[in-house]
């Protein structure tokens, strides 16, 4: 395994984490759906289905005692699933910058041979939101808000600013809940950059 490997191994397993404890509220509130206070419940056969505030159930011969523990397991198997289709999107957009691996805000440098001057951008910018409708420019005084939505409304806010001998182009999720992007804002900052012939990562 190389470092480049390693690296993304040991970035996997912390977001996996993070994931998993963003789901865990969600996973205890599932377990605990419905489940009444009683210390001992016990069906018409007699058989006891809750006891000590733990559920259990009968299958075949077996019982298993379903406590709190089965949420955590739920957690990091959700946290599991997102977190490795989240890497797999990264994945399929190929070579990029290791700092950029599993992030949602994402930031880029945006260079040019020629610094485009503010009223080139926004007419570059101008022409991509004829182009396509799911982009959406707002100008403002010291940069540029570009709103990125998809058929359920706007997800992502793309904002350019001039720095650097360029343009820093930064894009997230519009809501803070979105932790899981499946690589929609890395793809952002790389369409703009190619649509603005920029190629430096930051």
């Amino acid at each position: 395994m190389n470092a480049r490997s390693f690296f993304k191994l040991f970035i996997y397993l912390v977001n996996w984490i993070k994931v998993s404890l963003i789901a865990f509220p969600f996973s205890l509130a599932l377990i605990s759906l419905k489940k009444p206070n009683t210390a001992t419940i016990v069906d018409e056969n007699g058989n006891i289905i809750q006891q000590g505030g733990q559920l259990v159930l009968k299958y075949g011969y077996d019982f298993f005692v379903i406590d709190y523990n089965w949420a955590i397991m739920i957690a990091l198997g959700i946290g599991l699933a997102l977190n490795t289709w989240h890497a797999l999107s990264f994945e399929e957009l190929g070579n990029f910058d290791l700092k950029q691996y599993l992030k949602v805000r994402q930031r880029y440098r945006i260079t040019h041979s020629e610094m485009l001057s503010s009223e080139q951008v926004e007419k570059k910018l101008r022409n991509l939101e004829t182009e396509n409708p799911f982009w959406k420019l707002s100008s403002l005084k010291n940069g540029f808000t570009l709103y990125v939505k998809n058929k359920f409304g706007f997800r992502d806010v793309v904002q350019l600013q001039p720095g650097d001998g360029g343009y820093i182009v930064q894009s997230k999720p519009r809501f803070w809940l979105d932790f899981i992007d499946m690589g929609r804002n890395l793809k952002n900052v790389q369409f703009i950059s190619k649509y603005l012939k920029v190629e430096t990562p930051k």
